[in-house]
């Protein structure tokens, strides 16, 4: 058999493997783990079939945020293409696509590993280790018991019930961004360079979690080089490095970076203070030490890179797991990168074996080890997907019920939401809401305080339907504790009754209308913007008064999520509040002349156009001076790229 075939059949064997386990997924349309995030990315990838060619403002969750503070948006931008091109409908087109992604990352692990090796036998070996092994449910009581079984398929869980999507696919990039890395390391610049940009961008602007295990690669594969090539082992990282975030800046801007950094440390409440920067310290430091021991041991390239990327891997979700310390925020979701590294080694060794000369019997026991494991396994994670997905009839859930509800009632109109409802509301209706479905990705810290103050703070109804009006906001879904939403976050669900009107209800659900026009534009009294404190009580309920009091009749009209313009009349006095995000990326202009955009305590802003004549206000994003300079480098970093395949295909003529 000529290797092209061999290796040909060896991929065949792994797609055949994970496609038969998985094939159910292909087939879903909405799943019933309607607490999963899943309905978030839904949301986005049916925002983005409509806004795909200029999205810049995303104005349906946090009162509005850059599109590219929703979530890193590769995927959901496949997702809606693939929506686009065959029909499906968007939910369907998200489990194909995640799925595919699921199926493919025993191939690209066979990639870096065959790369690594320059064996088909140990790169499939791992693949298919990979395949039907979650170490993470062996070494972590909190995986095993979530799981069921130290034999449960950890991965297959992430993607179907948790809808973790984005990291499986991250995950998947991250291999094939490894082996093209490597290989740009060895080579001359040229293609494979660009490719292991293009790679290690794709990765970036796939998920946060993968472009950290991307790092923590990269420096593995650094670590493992002999100690003579580092320094130029290092410069080419630094150009691929530099190159790839150039080609993804505009989608991962540093204020982006900055707001998931801040915002990460609050989600799961994983604050980084100076013991957390000495054990990142002390990670990094010991996996220096390890690469050193390995290279004096002889150890083959191959095999260091393998164990320091189990290393680097495994610390964050261990160290969480067994000691309570961790050197990144959220640590134990980086165990689905400690299968994978795991997975490397075993298949690695195993490999090993079967090239011992003139063994036959070792041979011969790691094909029947892997060929009793598929036994074991494969059907078992195969039954374990099918228990997960029965037949599911959405229409029958609280989720899609207010959604609709709400769209058709309050079309265009801000909303309150959280938990299930919230994380759903977008994958049915158009309403921009004042939660969203990735806290990590909130611009304003003001929203943070309010999103956690009306559902948990107890008593204080008046107070929580101000704070509503001063966010916009026209209708709320409250739910009691026997709700049909997922999580039930209501301390006090009946602080708003008889405070606004209910004008709905499904059992424990039920949703409150709160009074307003539904603009998002007002005329106010500079003395009655909210100042200081955020959550000031009596700023927030003067406020409110002076919004109900306001009988401009001032309106937005939005051309895009980009531009709106607002036909305004204002004394000395008053000033224009924008019930939307603050956000430098912001212009405006009256009448031709170019005004500043301030805000209040709330994050909102504020607008002083000075027109008692009246006039017409520009609202304009554009991404502001760091957007031009995003947009700038990745030019830079396109052509940067190009001129690498002309230099490399004319020094191959």
């Amino acid at each position: 058999m000529t290797p092209k075939r061999k290796t040909a059949l060896y991929i065949a064997a792994l797609l055949a493997l994970n496609s038969w386990i998985m094939a159910r997924v292909f087939k879903t349309e909405y799943s019933p783990f309607l607490s999963s995030i899943e309905g978030a990315y839904i949301g986005i990838s049916r925002w983005l079939i409509t806004h795909w060619q200029s999205p810049g403002w995303f104005p349906l969750w946090y009162a509005g945020i850059p599109v590219e503070n929703t979530y890193p948006p590769l995927l959901h931008f496949l997702v809606a293409f693939a929506s686009m091109a065959t029909g499906m409908s968007v939910v369907r087109s998200h489990h194909v696509v995640s799925a595919s992604f699921y199926c493919l990352a025993p191939v690209t692990l066979f990639w870096l590993v065959r790369r690594l090796t320059q064996s088909e036998w140990k790169a499939f070996a791992a693949g298919w280790v990979y395949s039907l092994i979650s170490v993470s449910a062996i070494l972590m009581q909190s995986v095993r018991v979530d799981v069921g079984t130290a034999l449960g398929a950890r991965k297959m869980q992430a993607l179907v019930y948790y809808g973790e999507g984005p990291h499986v696919t991250a995950i998947t990039l991250l291999f094939a961004a490894l082996a093209a890395v490597d290989a740009a390391i060895e080579g001359a610049p040229g293609w494979r360079t660009v490719l292991a940009v293009v790679l290690s961008a794709a990765v970036a602007l796939t998920n946060w979690l993968g472009a950290m295990a991307l790092v923590c690669g990269v420096l593995a594969l650094a670590i493992s080089k002999d100690r003579v090539r580092m320094p130029a082992v290092f410069r080419r990282i630094a150009l691929i490095g530099a190159l790839a975030y150039a080609v993804a800046v505009p989608w991962v801007p540093p204020s982006d970076i900055a707001a998931v950094q801040r915002n990460s440390q609050l989600v799961g409440d994983f604050p980084m203070g100076h013991a957390k920067y000495l054990y990142l310290a002390a990670w990094l430091a010991v996996a220096f030490v390890i690469g050193l021991v390995l290279q004096k041991m002889k150890m083959p390239q191959s095999t260091r890179f393998a164990l320091l990327f189990l290393f680097l891997m495994a610390v964050p979700p261990l160290g969480y797991e067994l000691f309570k310390i961790y050197p990144l925020p959220q640590p134990e979701r980086y165990h689905l990168e400690m299968d994978a590294a795991f997975a490397m080694v075993v298949g690695m060794g195993l490999g090993s074996a079967r090239l011992a000369s003139g063994r036959t019997w070792q041979r011969a026991v790691v094909v029947l080890l892997l060929v009793g494991l598929a036994i074991m396994q494969a059907p078992r994670w195969r039954k374990e997907v099918r228990a997960y997905l029965p037949a599911f009839d959405i229409t029958k859930t609280v989720e899609r019920a207010q959604a609709l509800w709400l769209g058709s009632h309050y079309p265009g109109q801000r909303v309150f939401l959280v938990g299930s409802t919230g994380f759903w509301l977008n994958a049915f209706a158009d309403n921009p809401q004042l939660g969203g479905g990735f806290d990590q990705g909130r611009s304003n810290p003001a929203i943070a305080g309010a999103t956690y103050a009306i559902p948990y703070i107890e008593g204080r109804g008046g107070e929580s339907v101000a704070l509503l009006k001063a966010y916009g906001v026209r209708a709320i879904a409250v739910g009691g504790k026997n709700s049909r939403d997922a999580y039930r976050n209501y301390r006090d669900p009946a602080k708003f009754v008889g405070v606004v009107p209910e004008v709905w209800r499904d059992g424990d659900d039920a949703i409150y209308d709160i009074p307003g026009t539904g603009s998002l534009t007002h005329v106010v009294k500079k003395s009655e913007l909210v100042r200081g404190n955020p959550l000031n009580w009596r700023g927030i309920e003067r406020f409110a008064a002076a919004l109900d009091a306001d009988t401009s009749g001032t309106r937005i009209n939005w051309d895009g999520p980009n531009h709106g313009k607002i036909r305004a009349t204002l004394k000395d006095s008053e000033v224009l509040s924008v019930q939307m995000n603050w956000d430098a990326g912001w212009a405006a202009s009256a009448n031709g002349t170019d005004l500043t955009v301030g805000r209040d305590a709330l994050g909102l802003m504020v607008l002083e156009p000075k027109c008692d004549a009246g006039c017409t206000v520009d609202l304009v994003y554009d991404g502001g001076t760091q957007g031009k300079i995003a947009r700038l480098l990745c030019v830079i970093g396109i052509a940067g790229c190009g001129f690498m395949l002309y230099r490399g295909g004319k020094t191959r003529s």
